[in-house]
């Protein structure tokens, strides 16, 4: 399997760096909050795009990393809980009931019917 992730990987880093050797000699224009870049080559362009959406992915990939963080301590604390409760449940000694359970009449009715 890794070798099918790497071959994945440089096939992929070397349509790069084609891509980037052919258009090489390519400049463009660029407006950018109301400023004017005039002359730049295209690499230089695409490679900062890239690494502003690299900037972006870590920084979302971070604040959704903190929100499964947070909700596993959460369900961790909460597993505790129960586990102890469990525990103490477990640990409760077992009540025999020694007294005569009230009569409910209900046999007596029987009786005195047959």
């Amino acid at each position: 399997m890794w070798v099918f992730r790497y071959f994945i990987i440089t096939v992929i880093l070397l349509v790069i760096v084609g891509f980037a050797i052919q258009n090489s000699y390519q400049r463009v224009d660029i407006n950018l909050l109301n400023k004017r870049y005039i002359d730049v080559p295209l690499i230089l362009v695409l490679f900062e795009a890239f690494a502003i959406g690299i900037f972006f992915w870590f920084v979302i990939s971070i604040a959704h990393f903190l929100k499964v963080h947070r909700a596993l301590s959460k369900q961790k604390r909460e597993n505790d809980k129960l586990l102890e409760e469990i525990t103490t449940i477990r640990n409760m000694p077992l009540q025999e009931n020694d007294e005569k359970p009230e009569d409910s009449g209900y046999d007596d009715q029987r009786d005195s019917m047959s």
